[in-house]
């Protein structure tokens, strides 16, 4: 893929997420993550355009409530999906962000190997 700009692996996810677009939750679906982003689907959300947002969203295993600011990149109106690149987070929200990739392609890993 010449055109790809992603420096970092995706991982595969289903998370419901609040994304604050102008201080207003909306609910969305995250379809993948890696340390430097998302992919949205928009579930309850009015087509407005944005940039900033504010995502709120629990990773599978974490208790904590993990708040991380982000641009929208990319959109696809058709699949009513879009891309969000994380611009900032508390270290502890990298942290498990960073344990929960981590756990994952081991899980992977292991699985390929059998």
């Amino acid at each position: 893929m010449a055109n790809e700009k992603r420096s970092e692996r995706r991982l595969p996810v289903d998370i419901v997420l609040n994304k604050y677009i102008n201080g207003e939750p909306h609910l969305c679906r995250a379809l993948n993550i890696s340390r430097g982003g998302m992919l949205l689907r928009k579930v309850f959300e009015p087509d407005l355009p944005h940039h900033l947002v504010l995502l709120e969203f629990q990773l599978p295993g974490c208790d904590d409530v993990l708040r991380v600011e982000g641009v929208a990149l990319m959109e696809s109106p058709a699949a009513r999906s879009v891309g969000v690149r994380f611009t900032r987070m508390s270290e502890e929200s990298r942290q498990h962000i960073d344990r929960f990739l981590s756990r994952a392609s081991e899980r992977s890993q292991r699985a390929s190997q059998i």
